[in-house]
């Protein structure tokens, strides 16, 4: 791990699986596809309980209706960016915040906070994908996935 300071409190940055807990792994995993694949998937679950339930109703239209909504939902910026910032809430650490517990809504705090502290997009998007370079055993397919951005960017 390295010390990274935002603002005036510092941090401790992970840089790569080594320095993770496994049990954050999946939620990891799980912001990293959501932030790769635009896909809220908690709120894709909702929509489609929604959808059935009045396709059952016999209202067809309704029905379809939730996925435009959704459709919408998941196209909004913020909501595009907040898979990459909640994985580096994950492996951005307060001083004595113990990676065994993986409490959601203290990570949407912890990143608010950052946040007013001035943390920026870019340190976010270069901190990730730092960490998800040092891993490749862990995230194969999604460091190929950065290569490949990184050399369309050159072209472009």
């Amino acid at each position: 791990m390295k010390e990274v300071q935002i603002s005036d409190t510092k941090y401790k940055l992970c840089q790569s699986a080594s320095d993770f807990y496994d049990i954050r792994f999946p939620l990891f995993l799980s912001y990293l596809r959501m932030s790769v694949e635009g896909i809220d998937k908690p709120l894709f679950k909702v929509t489609m309980e929604r959808a059935v339930a009045r396709a059952d109703k016999g209202e067809f239209f309704k029905a379809i209706k939730e996925f435009q909504d959704y459709d919408t939902a998941i196209s909004l910026d913020q909501v595009n960016t907040t898979g990459l910032s909640m994985c580096f809430a994950l492996i951005c650490l307060e001083e004595g915040e113990d990676q065994a517990i993986v409490d959601e809504d203290a990570l949407k705090e912890k990143l608010d906070k950052m946040r007013k502290d001035g943390l920026t997009r870019g340190f976010v998007e270069e901190s990730v994908t730092n960490f998800i370079k040092a891993s490749p055993q862990s995230f194969g397919d999604y460091g190929t996935l950065i290569t490949m951005m990184e050399e369309m960017k050159e072209i472009m």
